[in-house]
Protein backbone atom coordinates (compact mmCIF):
# COMPACT_ATOMS: atom_id res chain seq x y z
CA UNK A 1 0.00 0.00 0.00
CA UNK A 2 1.49 3.29 -1.07
CA UNK A 3 2.77 5.72 2.23
CA UNK A 4 0.86 8.96 2.30
CA UNK A 5 3.49 11.64 1.40
CA UNK A 6 4.33 12.89 5.26
CA UNK A 7 4.39 9.25 6.73
CA UNK A 8 6.73 8.99 3.63
CA UNK A 9 9.28 11.79 4.49
CA UNK A 10 8.71 10.33 8.60
CA UNK A 11 9.74 7.43 7.41
CA UNK A 12 12.92 8.02 5.87
CA UNK A 13 14.30 9.71 8.67
CA UNK A 14 13.05 7.04 11.20
CA UNK A 15 15.27 4.31 8.91
CA UNK A 16 18.55 6.79 9.06
CA UNK A 17 18.37 8.42 11.84
CA UNK A 18 19.83 11.49 10.24
CA UNK A 19 18.60 14.35 8.54
CA UNK A 20 20.96 15.56 5.14
CA UNK A 21 20.37 18.83 2.45
CA UNK A 22 18.45 17.84 -0.41
CA UNK A 23 21.20 19.34 -2.74
CA UNK A 24 22.92 14.94 -1.23
CA UNK A 25 19.57 13.28 -1.25
CA UNK A 26 19.23 10.07 -3.16
CA UNK A 27 15.81 7.97 -3.66
CA UNK A 28 13.58 5.79 -1.27
CA UNK A 29 10.74 3.54 -1.91
CA UNK A 30 8.78 0.86 -0.06
CA UNK A 31 8.78 -2.38 -1.54
CA UNK A 32 6.11 -5.22 -1.93
CA UNK A 33 7.89 -8.70 -2.72
CA UNK A 34 5.35 -11.56 -3.34
CA UNK A 35 7.19 -14.99 -3.13
CA UNK A 36 5.36 -18.02 -4.71
CA UNK A 37 6.45 -21.51 -4.63
CA UNK A 38 5.43 -24.48 -6.99
CA UNK A 39 7.50 -27.93 -5.87
CA UNK A 40 8.16 -31.11 -7.48
CA UNK A 41 5.72 -34.05 -6.26
CA UNK A 42 7.35 -35.99 -3.33
CA UNK A 43 9.14 -32.55 -2.01
CA UNK A 44 8.74 -31.47 1.61
CA UNK A 45 9.61 -28.11 2.95
CA UNK A 46 8.46 -25.53 5.78
CA UNK A 47 8.64 -22.77 3.21
CA UNK A 48 4.79 -21.63 2.49
CA UNK A 49 4.16 -21.76 -1.02
CA UNK A 50 3.21 -17.89 -1.00
CA UNK A 51 4.68 -14.89 1.46
CA UNK A 52 5.41 -11.77 0.65
CA UNK A 53 7.23 -9.45 2.22
CA UNK A 54 7.56 -5.57 2.76
CA UNK A 55 10.58 -3.33 2.58
CA UNK A 56 11.56 0.18 3.31
CA UNK A 57 14.60 1.05 0.77
CA UNK A 58 17.04 4.00 0.46
CA UNK A 59 19.83 4.08 -1.98
CA UNK A 60 22.19 7.09 -0.38
CA UNK A 61 25.12 8.04 -2.34
CA UNK A 62 27.22 5.48 -0.91
CA UNK A 63 25.27 3.32 1.18
CA UNK A 64 22.04 1.62 0.68
CA UNK A 65 19.67 0.27 3.64
CA UNK A 66 16.57 -2.04 3.86
CA UNK A 67 14.23 -1.98 6.90
CA UNK A 68 12.06 -5.06 7.46
CA UNK A 69 9.74 -4.65 10.13
CA UNK A 70 11.87 -4.32 13.02
CA UNK A 71 15.11 -4.87 11.70
CA UNK A 72 17.76 -2.86 9.37
CA UNK A 73 20.30 -3.47 7.28
CA UNK A 74 22.76 -0.81 6.15
CA UNK A 75 25.68 -1.54 2.84
CA UNK A 76 28.22 0.64 3.11
CA UNK A 77 30.14 0.76 0.31
CA UNK A 78 32.72 3.57 0.99
CA UNK A 79 33.97 1.59 4.39
CA UNK A 80 33.10 -1.91 2.47
CA UNK A 81 31.15 -2.74 5.92
CA UNK A 82 27.49 -3.77 6.51
CA UNK A 83 25.59 -3.27 9.61
CA UNK A 84 22.68 -5.20 10.94
CA UNK A 85 20.09 -3.28 13.04
CA UNK A 86 18.19 -5.19 15.41
CA UNK A 87 16.00 -1.63 16.09
CA UNK A 88 13.89 -3.39 19.26
CA UNK A 89 16.06 -4.46 21.01
CA UNK A 90 18.57 -1.02 19.64
CA UNK A 91 21.92 -2.83 19.37
CA UNK A 92 24.12 -3.70 15.79
CA UNK A 93 26.03 -5.80 14.62
CA UNK A 94 28.74 -5.02 11.82
CA UNK A 95 30.65 -7.45 9.27
CA UNK A 96 32.84 -7.00 6.59
CA UNK A 97 31.17 -6.35 2.80
CA UNK A 98 33.93 -8.63 1.25
CA UNK A 99 31.54 -11.99 3.13
CA UNK A 100 29.00 -11.52 0.72
CA UNK A 101 30.91 -11.83 -2.63
CA UNK A 102 33.67 -14.04 -0.79
CA UNK A 103 30.49 -16.59 0.27
CA UNK A 104 29.07 -16.44 -3.29
CA UNK A 105 32.49 -17.25 -4.53
CA UNK A 106 32.90 -20.81 -2.97
CA UNK A 107 29.22 -21.40 -2.87
CA UNK A 108 28.56 -21.19 -6.98
CA UNK A 109 31.62 -23.33 -6.95
CA UNK A 110 30.09 -25.98 -4.26
CA UNK A 111 27.02 -25.68 -6.37
CA UNK A 112 28.73 -26.66 -9.31
CA UNK A 113 30.52 -29.93 -7.55
CA UNK A 114 26.87 -30.91 -6.48
CA UNK A 115 25.46 -30.92 -9.97
CA UNK A 116 28.66 -32.76 -11.46
CA UNK A 117 27.66 -35.30 -8.46
CA UNK A 118 24.13 -35.60 -9.64
CA UNK A 119 24.95 -35.77 -13.29
CA UNK A 120 27.68 -38.45 -12.67
CA UNK A 121 24.78 -40.57 -10.65
CA UNK A 122 21.73 -40.50 -13.39
CA UNK A 123 20.32 -37.61 -11.25
CA UNK A 124 20.28 -35.58 -14.15
CA UNK A 125 16.47 -34.27 -13.31
CA UNK A 126 17.57 -33.19 -9.68
CA UNK A 127 20.09 -30.60 -11.26
CA UNK A 128 19.62 -26.69 -11.39
CA UNK A 129 20.51 -25.71 -14.51
CA UNK A 130 23.74 -22.82 -14.08
CA UNK A 131 21.63 -19.94 -15.43
CA UNK A 132 19.78 -20.30 -12.39
CA UNK A 133 22.55 -20.48 -9.92
CA UNK A 134 23.35 -17.70 -11.47
CA UNK A 135 20.19 -15.72 -10.89
CA UNK A 136 20.72 -16.93 -7.10
CA UNK A 137 23.64 -15.77 -6.43
CA UNK A 138 24.21 -12.66 -8.86
CA UNK A 139 27.81 -14.44 -9.73
CA UNK A 140 28.81 -15.99 -12.88
CA UNK A 141 29.21 -19.86 -13.19
CA UNK A 142 31.73 -19.34 -15.68
CA UNK A 143 32.64 -17.56 -18.62
CA UNK A 144 29.00 -16.72 -20.93
CA UNK A 145 28.82 -16.15 -24.42
CA UNK A 146 25.13 -16.35 -25.20
CA UNK A 147 23.05 -13.06 -24.46
CA UNK A 148 19.96 -12.33 -22.91
CA UNK A 149 16.88 -12.84 -25.25
CA UNK A 150 13.83 -10.44 -25.30
CA UNK A 151 10.32 -11.20 -25.80
CA UNK A 152 7.49 -9.20 -25.74
CA UNK A 153 4.74 -9.54 -23.93
CA UNK A 154 1.48 -6.91 -22.94
CA UNK A 155 2.66 -4.37 -20.87
CA UNK A 156 6.47 -6.07 -20.60
CA UNK A 157 8.66 -8.03 -21.57
CA UNK A 158 10.21 -11.30 -20.44
CA UNK A 159 14.15 -11.59 -20.76
CA UNK A 160 15.56 -14.45 -20.71
CA UNK A 161 19.11 -16.27 -21.43
CA UNK A 162 19.70 -20.51 -22.18
CA UNK A 163 16.02 -20.43 -23.20
CA UNK A 164 15.52 -19.82 -19.25
CA UNK A 165 13.09 -17.19 -18.69
CA UNK A 166 14.81 -14.89 -15.73
CA UNK A 167 13.06 -11.77 -15.82
CA UNK A 168 9.20 -10.11 -16.62
CA UNK A 169 10.05 -6.05 -16.65
CA UNK A 170 7.11 -3.96 -16.90
CA UNK A 171 7.22 -0.91 -19.37
CA UNK A 172 6.52 1.73 -16.14
CA UNK A 173 8.88 3.12 -14.31
CA UNK A 174 10.70 6.16 -12.66
CA UNK A 175 13.65 7.53 -14.26
CA UNK A 176 16.48 7.66 -12.12
CA UNK A 177 20.25 8.89 -12.26
CA UNK A 178 22.82 6.51 -13.29
CA UNK A 179 24.55 6.03 -9.76
CA UNK A 180 20.67 5.61 -8.46
CA UNK A 181 20.03 2.80 -10.86
CA UNK A 182 23.39 0.95 -9.68
CA UNK A 183 22.38 1.00 -6.48
CA UNK A 184 18.87 -0.36 -7.21
CA UNK A 185 20.70 -3.08 -8.94
CA UNK A 186 22.94 -3.32 -5.62
CA UNK A 187 19.35 -3.48 -3.88
CA UNK A 188 18.82 -6.98 -5.52
CA UNK A 189 22.00 -8.37 -5.76
CA UNK A 190 22.50 -8.59 -2.09
CA UNK A 191 18.78 -9.47 -1.04
CA UNK A 192 17.46 -11.34 -3.70
CA UNK A 193 19.93 -11.80 -6.24
CA UNK A 194 19.66 -11.63 -10.07
CA UNK A 195 21.94 -12.63 -12.87
CA UNK A 196 24.60 -10.52 -13.18
CA UNK A 197 23.53 -9.39 -16.56
CA UNK A 198 20.75 -8.42 -15.77
CA UNK A 199 21.32 -6.83 -12.51
CA UNK A 200 23.91 -4.54 -15.37
CA UNK A 201 20.97 -3.89 -17.66
CA UNK A 202 19.06 -2.75 -15.36
CA UNK A 203 21.87 -0.62 -13.49
CA UNK A 204 22.26 0.94 -17.41
CA UNK A 205 18.69 1.77 -17.93
CA UNK A 206 18.37 4.42 -15.21
CA UNK A 207 15.15 3.61 -14.57
CA UNK A 208 13.63 1.88 -11.35
CA UNK A 209 11.00 0.01 -12.93
CA UNK A 210 7.49 0.53 -11.20
CA UNK A 211 7.28 -3.83 -10.91
CA UNK A 212 9.03 -6.86 -12.32
CA UNK A 213 9.00 -10.18 -11.69
CA UNK A 214 12.25 -12.58 -11.27
CA UNK A 215 12.29 -16.49 -11.56
CA UNK A 216 14.03 -19.00 -10.08
CA UNK A 217 14.76 -22.49 -10.20
CA UNK A 218 15.56 -24.81 -7.50
CA UNK A 219 16.23 -28.54 -6.59
CA UNK A 220 12.75 -28.79 -5.03
CA UNK A 221 10.90 -26.71 -8.07
CA UNK A 222 10.85 -23.16 -9.33
CA UNK A 223 10.01 -20.15 -7.85
CA UNK A 224 8.57 -16.71 -8.39
CA UNK A 225 9.13 -13.30 -7.35
CA UNK A 226 7.05 -9.94 -7.77
CA UNK A 227 8.34 -6.82 -6.78
CA UNK A 228 5.90 -3.66 -6.73
CA UNK A 229 7.44 -0.83 -6.22
CA UNK A 230 5.77 2.44 -4.24
CA UNK A 231 6.22 5.82 -2.60
CA UNK A 232 8.98 6.74 -4.44
CA UNK A 233 10.80 9.75 -3.03
CA UNK A 234 14.04 11.75 -3.38
CA UNK A 235 14.30 12.95 -0.04
CA UNK A 236 16.50 10.06 1.17
CA UNK A 237 19.38 11.73 3.90
CA UNK A 238 22.76 11.91 2.13
CA UNK A 239 24.55 9.51 5.02
CA UNK A 240 23.40 7.73 7.78
CA UNK A 241 24.33 7.48 11.57
CA UNK A 242 24.12 4.25 14.02
CA UNK A 243 24.32 6.72 17.16
CA UNK A 244 21.05 6.09 18.16
CA UNK A 245 21.73 2.31 18.76
CA UNK A 246 24.78 0.56 20.52
CA UNK A 247 26.88 -2.67 19.47
CA UNK A 248 25.20 -5.74 20.07
CA UNK A 249 26.23 -6.83 23.90
CA UNK A 250 27.83 -10.66 24.20
CA UNK A 251 25.14 -13.12 25.88
CA UNK A 252 25.60 -14.64 28.82
CA UNK A 253 26.08 -18.27 27.26
CA UNK A 254 27.74 -17.30 24.09
CA UNK A 255 29.55 -20.06 22.38
CA UNK A 256 33.46 -19.81 22.59
CA UNK A 257 34.03 -18.64 18.91
CA UNK A 258 31.69 -16.04 19.69
CA UNK A 259 33.50 -14.95 22.70
CA UNK A 260 36.83 -15.12 21.09
CA UNK A 261 35.88 -13.20 18.60
CA UNK A 262 34.35 -10.68 20.57
CA UNK A 263 37.26 -10.16 22.66
CA UNK A 264 39.71 -9.77 19.57
CA UNK A 265 37.54 -7.07 18.30
CA UNK A 266 38.30 -4.82 21.42
CA UNK A 267 41.86 -6.28 22.03
CA UNK A 268 44.50 -3.50 20.89
CA UNK A 269 47.86 -4.44 19.06
CA UNK A 270 50.88 -6.32 20.73
CA UNK A 271 53.09 -3.59 22.85
CA UNK A 272 56.85 -2.85 22.05
CA UNK A 273 57.04 -5.01 24.77
CA UNK A 274 55.70 -8.00 23.65
CA UNK A 275 58.40 -9.24 21.33
CA UNK A 276 60.92 -8.43 24.20
CA UNK A 277 59.59 -10.64 26.76
CA UNK A 278 58.90 -13.45 24.67
CA UNK A 279 62.28 -13.46 23.53
CA UNK A 280 63.92 -13.14 26.85
CA UNK A 281 61.61 -16.50 28.24
CA UNK A 282 63.40 -18.12 25.19
CA UNK A 283 66.59 -17.43 26.31
CA UNK A 284 66.03 -18.79 29.49
CA UNK A 285 64.81 -21.85 27.92
CA UNK A 286 68.07 -21.98 25.94
CA UNK A 287 69.79 -21.54 29.17
CA UNK A 288 68.01 -24.34 30.71
CA UNK A 289 68.53 -26.84 28.21
CA UNK A 290 65.47 -26.91 26.76
CA UNK A 291 66.41 -25.97 23.10
CA UNK A 292 62.65 -27.38 22.12
CA UNK A 293 60.43 -25.19 24.43
CA UNK A 294 62.51 -22.21 23.60
CA UNK A 295 62.04 -23.18 19.67
CA UNK A 296 57.76 -22.88 20.56
CA UNK A 297 58.25 -19.92 22.34
CA UNK A 298 60.16 -18.05 19.28
CA UNK A 299 57.42 -19.68 17.09
CA UNK A 300 55.04 -17.59 19.54
CA UNK A 301 56.46 -14.78 18.93
CA UNK A 302 56.66 -14.73 15.87
CA UNK A 303 53.21 -15.44 15.19
CA UNK A 304 52.20 -12.55 17.81
CA UNK A 305 54.30 -10.25 17.05
CA UNK A 306 55.72 -11.22 13.30
CA UNK A 307 59.33 -11.71 14.87
CA UNK A 308 61.38 -13.67 12.88
CA UNK A 309 63.47 -16.77 14.47
CA UNK A 310 67.21 -15.25 14.19
CA UNK A 311 69.78 -13.73 16.35
CA UNK A 312 70.71 -17.06 17.63
CA UNK A 313 74.20 -17.39 19.41
CA UNK A 314 76.54 -20.59 18.18
CA UNK A 315 75.41 -22.43 20.94
CA UNK A 316 71.95 -21.64 20.24
CA UNK A 317 71.62 -22.96 16.88
CA UNK A 318 74.12 -26.48 17.71
CA UNK A 319 71.45 -26.90 20.67
CA UNK A 320 68.43 -26.45 18.18
CA UNK A 321 70.25 -28.61 15.27
CA UNK A 322 71.06 -31.60 17.87
CA UNK A 323 67.15 -31.55 18.52
CA UNK A 324 65.20 -34.48 17.21
CA UNK A 325 61.89 -32.92 18.30
CA UNK A 326 62.61 -30.26 15.93
CA UNK A 327 63.49 -31.89 13.24
CA UNK A 328 60.83 -34.39 13.81
CA UNK A 329 57.98 -31.49 14.13
CA UNK A 330 59.12 -29.62 11.13
CA UNK A 331 59.69 -32.57 8.95
CA UNK A 332 56.15 -33.47 9.54
CA UNK A 333 54.25 -30.13 9.37
CA UNK A 334 55.95 -30.48 5.49
CA UNK A 335 54.15 -33.07 4.83
CA UNK A 336 51.90 -33.29 1.50
CA UNK A 337 50.27 -37.09 1.35
CA UNK A 338 47.64 -38.14 3.50
CA UNK A 339 49.90 -41.19 5.20
CA UNK A 340 52.44 -38.17 6.08
CA UNK A 341 50.07 -35.65 7.45
CA UNK A 342 48.67 -38.52 9.79
CA UNK A 343 52.16 -39.27 11.25
CA UNK A 344 52.50 -36.01 11.56
CA UNK A 345 49.31 -35.36 13.60
CA UNK A 346 50.22 -38.30 15.67
CA UNK A 347 53.43 -37.21 16.11
CA UNK A 348 52.22 -33.67 17.68
CA UNK A 349 49.79 -35.45 19.90
CA UNK A 350 52.37 -37.17 21.97
CA UNK A 351 54.10 -33.70 22.17
CA UNK A 352 51.05 -32.34 23.41
CA UNK A 353 50.70 -35.22 25.77
CA UNK A 354 54.57 -34.99 27.19
CA UNK A 355 54.50 -31.18 26.99
CA UNK A 356 50.98 -29.96 27.91
CA UNK A 357 47.90 -30.08 26.28
CA UNK A 358 47.60 -26.17 26.79
CA UNK A 359 50.98 -25.97 24.54
CA UNK A 360 49.79 -23.09 22.43
CA UNK A 361 52.16 -23.44 19.38
CA UNK A 362 51.70 -27.33 19.21
CA UNK A 363 47.80 -27.08 19.49
CA UNK A 364 48.04 -24.54 16.62
CA UNK A 365 50.15 -26.98 14.39
CA UNK A 366 47.58 -29.30 15.51
CA UNK A 367 44.86 -27.51 14.08
CA UNK A 368 46.53 -27.06 11.17
CA UNK A 369 47.13 -30.72 10.00
CA UNK A 370 43.71 -31.26 10.99
CA UNK A 371 42.69 -29.19 8.64
CA UNK A 372 44.97 -30.31 5.90
CA UNK A 373 42.98 -33.85 6.77
CA UNK A 374 39.54 -31.93 6.16
CA UNK A 375 38.71 -32.22 10.07
CA UNK A 376 37.43 -28.24 9.95
CA UNK A 377 35.56 -28.79 13.20
CA UNK A 378 38.46 -30.64 15.15
CA UNK A 379 40.70 -27.57 13.62
CA UNK A 380 38.55 -24.74 14.46
CA UNK A 381 38.09 -26.56 18.57
CA UNK A 382 41.97 -26.16 18.41
CA UNK A 383 42.37 -22.48 17.35
CA UNK A 384 39.52 -21.07 19.51
CA UNK A 385 41.29 -23.22 22.45
CA UNK A 386 44.43 -21.44 21.55
CA UNK A 387 43.51 -18.09 21.29
CA UNK A 388 41.30 -18.04 24.29
CA UNK A 389 44.52 -18.59 25.91
CA UNK A 390 46.84 -16.19 23.86
CA UNK A 391 44.22 -14.31 22.54
CA UNK A 392 46.83 -12.09 20.74
CA UNK A 393 48.39 -14.94 18.68
CA UNK A 394 47.45 -12.58 15.60
CA UNK A 395 48.43 -15.30 13.03
CA UNK A 396 46.15 -17.88 14.37
CA UNK A 397 42.94 -15.70 13.29
CA UNK A 398 44.24 -16.65 9.74
CA UNK A 399 43.97 -20.06 10.26
CA UNK A 400 40.40 -19.44 12.48
CA UNK A 401 39.28 -17.79 9.63
CA UNK A 402 40.09 -20.53 6.98
CA UNK A 403 38.59 -23.15 8.77
CA UNK A 404 35.22 -21.08 9.08
CA UNK A 405 35.32 -20.45 5.53
CA UNK A 406 35.62 -23.89 4.94
CA UNK A 407 32.63 -24.56 6.67
CA UNK A 408 30.58 -21.92 4.88
CA UNK A 409 30.84 -19.45 7.47
CA UNK A 410 31.85 -16.38 5.31
CA UNK A 411 30.52 -13.39 8.03
CA UNK A 412 32.97 -15.22 11.08
CA UNK A 413 35.75 -16.18 8.73
CA UNK A 414 35.75 -12.43 8.04
CA UNK A 415 35.77 -11.11 11.43
CA UNK A 416 38.35 -13.54 12.42
CA UNK A 417 41.12 -12.23 9.64
CA UNK A 418 39.75 -8.73 10.46
CA UNK A 419 40.62 -8.71 14.10
CA UNK A 420 44.50 -10.42 13.04
CA UNK A 421 45.29 -7.93 10.76
CA UNK A 422 44.17 -5.15 13.39
CA UNK A 423 46.48 -6.96 15.83
CA UNK A 424 49.87 -7.41 13.13
CA UNK A 425 48.92 -5.97 9.86
CA UNK A 426 52.30 -6.84 8.48
CA UNK A 427 52.38 -10.45 9.47
CA UNK A 428 53.09 -12.50 6.46
CA UNK A 429 50.63 -14.73 7.06
CA UNK A 430 47.60 -12.07 6.33
CA UNK A 431 48.87 -11.85 2.59
CA UNK A 432 46.54 -15.26 1.54
CA UNK A 433 43.51 -13.08 2.74
CA UNK A 434 44.36 -9.56 1.50
CA UNK A 435 44.71 -11.55 -2.02
CA UNK A 436 41.96 -13.13 -1.33
CA UNK A 437 40.03 -9.83 -1.24
CA UNK A 438 42.16 -8.04 -4.24
CA UNK A 439 40.94 -11.43 -6.47
CA UNK A 440 37.31 -10.47 -5.16
CA UNK A 441 37.26 -6.60 -6.28
CA UNK A 442 39.25 -8.00 -9.78
CA UNK A 443 36.33 -10.92 -10.07
CA UNK A 444 33.45 -9.17 -8.90
CA UNK A 445 33.90 -5.64 -9.13
CA UNK A 446 29.83 -4.98 -8.96
CA UNK A 447 29.69 -6.26 -5.40
CA UNK A 448 31.59 -2.86 -4.50
CA UNK A 449 30.39 -0.26 -7.03
CA UNK A 450 29.73 2.80 -5.22
CA UNK A 451 32.25 3.05 -2.60
CA UNK A 452 33.60 6.75 -3.35
CA UNK A 453 35.00 7.57 0.27
CA UNK A 454 32.69 10.49 1.72
CA UNK A 455 32.94 12.15 5.76
CA UNK A 456 30.73 9.16 7.38
CA UNK A 457 29.35 9.17 11.30
CA UNK A 458 29.86 5.66 11.63
CA UNK A 459 30.34 4.39 15.24
CA UNK A 460 33.41 1.21 15.47
CA UNK A 461 31.71 -1.66 16.27
CA UNK A 462 32.56 -5.11 18.23
CA UNK A 463 30.84 -7.32 15.37
CA UNK A 464 28.64 -10.69 16.31
CA UNK A 465 28.14 -14.03 14.49
CA UNK A 466 26.02 -14.05 11.62
CA UNK A 467 22.53 -16.16 12.25
CA UNK A 468 22.84 -19.54 11.12
CA UNK A 469 19.40 -19.47 9.94
CA UNK A 470 19.37 -18.15 6.15
CA UNK A 471 16.63 -15.41 6.27
CA UNK A 472 14.83 -14.96 2.75
CA UNK A 473 15.83 -11.31 1.82
CA UNK A 474 18.48 -10.87 4.10
CA UNK A 475 21.95 -9.25 3.48
CA UNK A 476 23.46 -11.00 5.77
CA UNK A 477 23.44 -14.39 3.60
CA UNK A 478 22.11 -14.68 -0.45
Amino acid sequence: MPLDPALRRASVAAILFLGASAAQASVAFHVTVTTERVNQPGVKTSLPPRDTQESDVVLGPHYLSVRDGKRLSVLDFATRRRHAVDMAASTYDTYSLFDVAGFRHIEIAHRQIVAGALQAGGQQGHVTPPVYEEQSLSVPAARRRGALQPQVLDGAVLWSLDGQPLLRLGITGSPVSGDDATAFAQYLRYTWGGHPLLLKMLADGKRIPADFTLHYQEVGGTVTRQFRISAMTAGAPATYSLAAYRPRPLAADAPPLERVLAQAALLPPPGPQAHPALRDEAEKLFAADQPFEAFLTMLEDHFSTGALVEKLTPQQQLAMQACQPIHDLTRGLMAKDKEGIEDALAGVQASRKQMGLEQPVLALFEGNLRAKLGQWPQATALYLQVLQAKPQMAAVYQDLGDALLAQFDAPNAWRSWDAGRAMAPALRQFRKVNDLERGLLRDYPAFFDGGAPLPLTVQPSTSRPASKTKTVGSTNLP
